[in-house]
């Protein structure tokens, strides 16, 4: 299988596997990760809920009205605790005079205490007051204080809705569970008719908590206007109906059974489709009129529509009196009383904010029943096949390139574009999408992936650099890993060229120098000098002291080993003229000796043994053959001619017409018998400096030609004429002009003969 098809393949492998384990392991009931997950993805909807709302105007809601039971009520009215309930009916009273849709009632209401009314009023009819002006008071405080008041204004006003609530028993405080309602309340106009099998999935109640049943009884209708907080304390979600266990009586929620009247939905309209997760309303032809995104228990999430106080709020004294507003302002109106009186106790943390008035969170829902537009939550399915797939593209991408951390901007612009979609599908369509899970499986499966190339594919990369790193260029390390090539004992035979290269006199050094300033010195110069292999692809094989062994063409082949080899040599010897700047720069921190170092190189090409030799457990990769002990007799050889760079005949004919050359001699070298010609490597083509150095080059070929023709005196004049050509320099021990002066003047005086074949045998290294 192709590499790349290979990396595509186990990135997306990568990505369904973290996909199944995010996707379905944090679903788990009762798995630790899966609450924790849960409670980021709160705080994820939180901040869209929020996001939703900004900008959106205090009071702009005009068609849901909170009579609010604040501040400046209390003052004109008495404490709220101590209010008659007449003062309610007068309410009801003065609100349905201008024919509203509905008047709920946010408050839990017990029987009222009537001992101050019976008394007054027993006390009245057996001694009626004499004096007038007491007459008219008693008589108004009969009215104000009637408690039947309230019920009677409630029965007759035909759009009042009461509040019931339901409770869990808690037989520590005698609070038992109830088998049935209150004695003398017939529910049965009041609740909905569900099959079993649904209502078991609501929330659940085992008594009733309060007992008007008077006021039960009077009332359009009665629901539960519970919404208990999530886990986290914050109210996201509101039950539409509850499931009461004694009498298995099902009860919508106080906000549920005005809809029902206004959306014209009987007591059997509720269908609860738990498996797609929807509370279908059929009105009484049928016609489903409102399908309610709900969760597994039945609750439908709260839309806010704003902050606090976007619904109209007027005081419940201002609403009371009806001299203070015209009766035709309710018209159609919803008007729910409550209280935003930090003192009542009905303040509630919401999503948008964390005081709330609870009264406004049934203004929220009611108005979004009335709108129809709810909160959706995308399901756990529909969330774990999105995971799956997001998972397995991103790992499919992030396996395109060779190394992950190229692909660490795809991961980031998933998260982001996942992030955008789902505020935009919440802010748009009100759909609610995950956004913790699905970017933690993003992030788990880059960070799988990654782990897989560092731990696995990367191994073999890892195990080459150990092993090569040290002298081989990066590049080629990788080039090495992807063709598969690791090292092994034993060794591959392939045309190549070896490298060697020496500093002058080195030893001399030791002399001028502290241990201190040596080392400074040599790893201020093999670094530069290794740098300068390394960007040509050369292999490092050792240090030897000063000395520098390397080879091209290993153990990557390449076909222009010995131009490379060629390059570095006139690149080391341009580095070491720099060197000698720098330190002459740096004043009598070193001797001259060191600021006219000089290094000689020698290069040859031709078959040569590559490999790892040593032990199974301790090998080192290394050349081998008749080729390199050339080149390292080329290298010391060189300072018998007084040059710096000398390459054998093998490496010339592979690159002559790319650089430019002096032939320097036909020689056996010391330790062989087989002659080679060698060459001083002077500079790239046309890269020679001056006309002086053009003129030396051509005088001295004319001196050599004649000299292979044993025309000895015609020779030794060329070659003093190029001697005068020659470059001079501190520490250049001769000039091949200069040596073939000498053995000009030897054969005259000792012919080598007519057989001479122009060897010359070199007796020292």
């Amino acid at each position: 299988m192709p590499e790349f098809l290979k990396r595509v393949g186990v990135g997306a492998a990568i990505g369904l596997v973290v996909g199944l384990l995010v996707g379905w392991g944090t679903q788990i009931e009762g798995f630790f990760l899966k609450s924790m997950l849960d409670g980021y993805e709160f705080l994820s909807y939180d901040a869209r809920m929020k996001g939703k709302v900004s900008g959106v105007e205090e009071a702009s809601i005009e068609d849901v009205v909170v009579i609010d039971i604040e501040q400046n009520s209390i003052e004109n009215l008495g404490r709220f605790r101590e209010w008659p309930y007449a003062y309610h009916g007068q309410l009801i009273d003065v609100v349905s005079s201008g024919n509203p849709k509905a008047i709920l009632f946010d408050i839990i209401f017990d029987p009222e205490n009537s001992y101050s009314f019976d008394l007054v009023n027993a006390l009245v009819s057996e001694i009626p007051p004499g004096d007038e002006e007491l007459g008219q008071a008693v008589e108004q405080f009969l009215i104000s204080h009637d408690p039947n008041r309230f019920v009677t204004s409630t029965g007759e006003s035909g759009v009042v809705y009461h509040a019931v609530v339901f409770e869990q028993a808690d037989t520590s405080i005698f609070a038992y569970p109830m088998e049935k309602e209150p004695e003398g309340y017939d529910p049965s106009d009041h609740i909905i008719h569900l099959p079993i099998d649904q209502a078991l999935h609501l929330p659940e109640g085992d008594r009733i908590g309060n007992t008007f049943v008077e006021l039960f009884s009077a009332s359009r209708g009665v629901g539960s206007p519970n919404f208990p907080p999530d886990e986290d304390g914050i109210i996201r979600r509101v039950p539409t109906a509850i499931y009461f266990k004694g009498p298995q009586h099902v009860y919508p929620s106080l906000t549920m059974v005005v809809a029902m009247n206004i959306l014209d939905i009987p007591q059997d309209g509720f269908d609860y489709d738990f498996e797609e997760r929807l509370l279908r309303l059929r009105n009484r032809s049928g016609e489903i009129v409102r399908e309610i995104p709900i969760d597994d228990h039945g609750r439908m999430y709260v839309n806010y529509f704003g902050y606090f106080k976007t619904f109209y709020y007027l005081p419940y004294v201002y609403c009371w009196d009806p001299e203070m507003l015209p009766p035709e302002y309710w018209e159609d109106k919803i008007a729910l009383v409550g209280t935003s009186t930090p003192g009542l106790m009905d303040l509630r943390n919401t999503p948008v904010q964390e005081t709330f008035a609870g009264v406004e969170i049934h203004a929220n829902v009611i108005h979004s029943l009335m709108k129809n537009e709810f909160v959706k939550l995308t399901d756990s399915k529909t969330n774990f096949l999105v995971i799956i797939l997001c998972c397995t593209l991103l790992g499919a991408i992030v396996g395109l390139p060779k190394h992950p951390l190229k692909s660490l901007p795809m991961l980031i612009l998933a998260v982001i574009a996942w992030i955008i979609f789902a505020y935009s599908q919440f802010l748009g369509k009100l759909v609610m999408w995950e956004i913790v899970r699905p970017s933690i499986s993003l992030g788990i499966t880059y960070l799988g992936i990654f782990l897989y190339n560092f731990l696995v594919s990367e191994k073999d990369k890892r195990f080459l650099k150990n092993t090569f790193g040290a002298y081989l260029a990066p590049e080629l390390i990788d080039e090495m890993y992807e063709t598969k090539q690791e090292p092994k004992l034993g060794g591959d035979s392939g045309i190549k060229t070896a490298f060697f290269t020496d500093i002058q006199s080195f030893s001399s050094f030791s002399e001028v120098l502290t241990a201190t300033q040596l080392v400074e010195l040599l790893n201020e110069y093999l670094t530069a000098m290794t740098d300068t292999l390394l960007e040509q692809r050369g292999t490092l094989d050792k240090y030897e002291g000063d000395a520098i062994v390397a080879f091209f063409g290993a153990p990557i082949p390449m076909d222009d080993h010995a131009y490379r080899a060629c390059i570095v040599a006139l690149s080391m010897q341009k580095e070491l003229a720099i060197l000698r700047d720098k330190w002459a720069s740096e004043g009598d921190k070193w001797p001259e000796l060191v600021c006219n170092m000089r290094h000689r190189i020698g290069i040859n090409s031709g078959d040569i043994v590559t490999g790892n030799m040593g032990s199974r457990t301790r090998m080192n990769y290394t050349m081998m053959g008749d080729v390199v002990n050339t080149a390292a007799r080329l290298e010391a050889s060189a300072k018998q001619y007084g040059v710096y760079t000398q390459v054998g005949d093998n490496t010339y004919n592979l690159v002559k017409d790319k650089f430019e050359w002096r032939i320097l001699d036909y020689v056996r070298v010391k330790g062989k018998k087989l002659p080679v010609r060698v060459y001083e490597l002077l500079s790239e083509k046309d890269g020679l400096d001056g006309s002086s150095n053009s003129e030396m080059i051509k005088t001295f070929l004319e001196g050599y030609e004649l000299y292979k023709n044993q025309k000895w005196k015609q020779a030794l004049k060329a070659f003093m004429v190029a001697e005068e050509l020659e470059e001079k320099f501190t520490g250049r021990p001769t000039t091949p002009s200069q040596v073939y002066i000498e053995r000009c003047k030897y054969f005259k005086k000792h012919s080598p003969g007519k057989n001479w074949d122009g060897v010359w045998t070199l007796t020292t290294k």
